[in-house]
């Protein structure tokens, strides 16, 4: 059965001037208090797992709403009752399944809850919006799941995310390359003040990331629906590290391991922001950015990867360096290897 989404109305109510919360503070001010307490936080107690595509800083475990501040007195009900919803992270996957969580809200029922929250109580603006997607899907997206044209949708702050993974055949090393045509189809709504794009990749594979991530902030512009240009510059980039399990799509990709059983990611953040001017010296039509140097090779172990499923068998854990873990895989007889790996 499916939830009801109609949230509890109260015709009548205690003023509650009694308490300073509703005589002295403003309404702006409380807003921001009862936005604050109802914004979702990670819930540890459901950890989504470490050896997933999805599993990133921020994305270890489902996040969660508590929301026993609405249950304290109908004032306070009837002044924040959306707010879970809005000041919420909405987070959306353009990705294959197996690149995303079993559970995603969708632009459908994202698009129901705001219809609803707009009959209720009228436009509301606040909220942020990360879109993580396959670059596959990115570069030839017109539409962009609808996301950006849904009704009553007034976010403040949008991020696409680009994990490695997202990039174009990083399972065979291919040089960083981020077609631009998207770039004129996605059309931002006009209460967004920050668009932000994180580009990653593997720690040996920063240049690549630089060298995009200057380029976009260079030489990208994006556009709300009121006309307003976005635009960012060098300085706009911030840089980000962390390290996660080398186990991707069930195989443990010793190629890069910089330790046992792990790899470390470098991320670039390219931060849009609203610019009253014109594009100045900037491309009109955004350009593709590719990286076209020589970049050196990754370590040659004989494999790029190997099955976990196999390494379970043989009884090689996460904490063998990735060297023995390849001579071990390597006594296999030659039927046993092409069985396992097809």
């Amino acid at each position: 059965m499916e939830p009801n989404l109609s949230p509890a109305y109260f015709i009548d109510y205690a003023d509650q001037n009694q308490s300073g919360l509703f005589s002295v503070l403003p309404p702006e001010i409380r807003s921001e208090i009862f936005a604050f307490a109802l914004a979702s936080a990670p819930d540890t107690t459901q950890p989504i797992g470490q050896d997933e595509y999805c599993t990133r800083p921020g994305y270890e475990t489902r996040h969660f709403c508590w929301t026993q501040l609405l249950r304290t007195c109908k004032r306070v009900y009837m002044e924040a009752w959306f707010m879970p919803f809005i000041w919420s992270e909405h987070t959306f996957y353009m990705a294959r399944a197996e690149r995303s969580p079993r559970r995603t809200m969708s632009v459908e029922k994202m698009q129901e809850c705001l219809d609803l929250i707009h009959r209720r109580h009228g436009e509301v603006h606040g909220g942020h919006v990360r879109l993580f997607a396959q670059l596959f899907m990115l570069e030839n997206s017109r539409t962009f799941m609808g996301l950006f044209t849904m009704h009553h949708f007034h976010p403040t702050s949008v991020t696409i995310t680009l994990r490695y993974t997202d990039t174009w055949e990083w399972e065979g090393n291919r040089a960083l390359h981020i077609s631009g045509k998207w770039c004129k189809w996605m059309v931002l709504p006009e209460s967004v003040t920050s668009f932000k794009m994180d580009i990653e990749s593997i720690e040996r594979r920063k240049e690549e990331v630089d060298y995009i991530a200057n380029e976009a902030a260079e030489k990208w512009h994006f556009k709300r629906t009121d006309g307003t240009n976005l635009l960012a510059q060098p300085s706009d980039i911030s840089i980000s590290q962390w390290t996660g399990s080398s186990i991707l799509g069930s195989r443990r990709w010793v190629r890069d391991e910089v330790r046992p059983g792990q790899l470390d990611y470098y991320v670039a953040t390219v931060t849009w922001r609203p610019s009253r001017g014109s594009i100045g010296a900037r491309p009109e039509r955004t350009p593709d950015l590719t990286v076209k140097w020589t970049r050196p090779l990754p370590r040659n172990l004989g494999y790029d990867c190997l099955p976990e499923d196999t390494l379970q068998r043989l009884n090689i854990s996460m904490d063998t360096p990735a060297e023995e873990a390849v001579t071990q895989f390597a006594t296999l007889t030659v039927t046993e290897r092409s069985l396992v790996l097809m």
